[in-house]
């Protein structure tokens, strides 16, 4: 119990830290690709191709019995997908954006989280087949294998060493582009974020938890009676003091509410996140990071709805002309 504890906070702080000074929202993150900002996209797709080598060759060691796939159930990762994207775009943020944010004084973050809190303990009780209620995910497709790797039939050592190569060699051909305020560099957010994420999977490992960053299934597990999952919790809560401390470092605390209306966008999105992560087998981070870092069939079909989502709503905020964006979208504007 307290090697789970000890090693989850840690995890949670450096995950924290890195989300902080790199302002890594993934709803940002891909609002910023339909306006043709790059910077928060390039420290995503550097960080997940650097974490793939590093699980490639964390799971090729032997030294703990860690997940290396996640199931693919197609109408789940597309349902879950979505609601998860439309989530993102009525709240302003993704679920670690929602931690990350509350420690930076973002107040009103706590709100979004309250109620993603309960969205995912209450689909984790009544809409994923528990309690004899209908299972919103549907079943497993039956598939080589639940990787890329798997289903094309190449070792995944070689898959990631090629995703990192061919990532590294278009970011190193774009453009440098300007940043403002203290937020990290693409190159610089990118690399922490592939070491924070390979560190969290060795210390869920040798804590003895089977799955690194994500947020899905924290809550349930705290309310459904089964087992708390002690890592999981453990990392979440740890992510607001690793969010506060780099905060603080690079003088962007910020404590500030809300207009009202933007609580209820905060209550409304987040109980989707919620909702969006448990139909969907995964989250931001559990789909975005983790398992994307994984080469999963299910991450990348995810990642594909939330993109998709995010595109057809902004779509219709501009047809409404509806563009205004909540003034906590973003902390340190970009244009690279």
């Amino acid at each position: 119990m307290t090697s789970l504890i000890i090693t989850g906070a840690v995890a949670g702080l450096a995950l924290g830290y890195v989300l902080q000074r790199s302002d890594l929202c993934f709803h940002s993150a891909w609002r910023g690709v339909l306006e043709g900002r790059f910077h928060l996209f390039k420290i995503w797709i550097l960080g997940v191709a650097l974490a793939s080598v590093g699980l490639s060759a964390l799971y090729s060691s032997g030294w703990w019995e860690l997940n290396e796939g996640l199931s693919f159930r197609p109408q789940g990762n597309l349902l879950g997908g979505a609601l998860i994207g439309l989530g993102m775009v009525i709240a302003a943020s993704c679920t670690s954006g929602l931690f990350y944010k509350l420690g930076s004084g973002m107040l009103g973050a706590a709100v979004g989280l309250v109620a993603w809190f309960f969205g995912d303990a209450g689909a984790s009780r009544f809409l994923i087949g528990r309690d004899g209620s209908l299972d919103l995910r549907g079943s497993v497709m039956d598939l080589d294998g639940p990787t890329i790797p798997d289903v094309v039939g190449i070792d995944r050592a070689v898959v990631s060493v090629v995703f990192v190569v061919v990532v590294v060699a278009l970011l190193a051909r774009s453009r440098r582009g300007t940043r403002e305020g203290v937020q990290w560099s693409w190159a610089v957010g990118g690399l922490a974020l592939g070491v924070a994420t390979i560190g969290a999977w060795v210390l869920a490992g040798a804590g003895g938890a089977s799955f690194g960053p994500s947020t899905v299934g924290g809550p349930a597990s705290l309310v459904d009676g089964g087992g708390v999952n002690v890592w999981l919790v453990s990392f979440l809560v740890a992510l607001v003091p690793g969010a506060l401390f780099a905060a603080v470092r690079a003088k962007t605390l910020w404590v500030r509410g809300e207009r009202s209306v933007r609580y209820g966008q905060l209550a409304v999105g987040g109980a989707l996140l919620g909702v969006g992560g448990q139909i969907g087998g995964g989250c931001n981070l559990g789909h975005g990071l983790s398992g994307a870092a994984q080469l999963n069939v299910s991450s990348w079909v995810t990642v594909g709805a939330i993109a998709c989502t995010i595109a057809v709503a902004a779509a219709v905020q501009r047809r409404l002309g509806l563009l205004d964006l909540p003034s906590d979208w973003r902390i340190n504007a970009t244009t690279d």
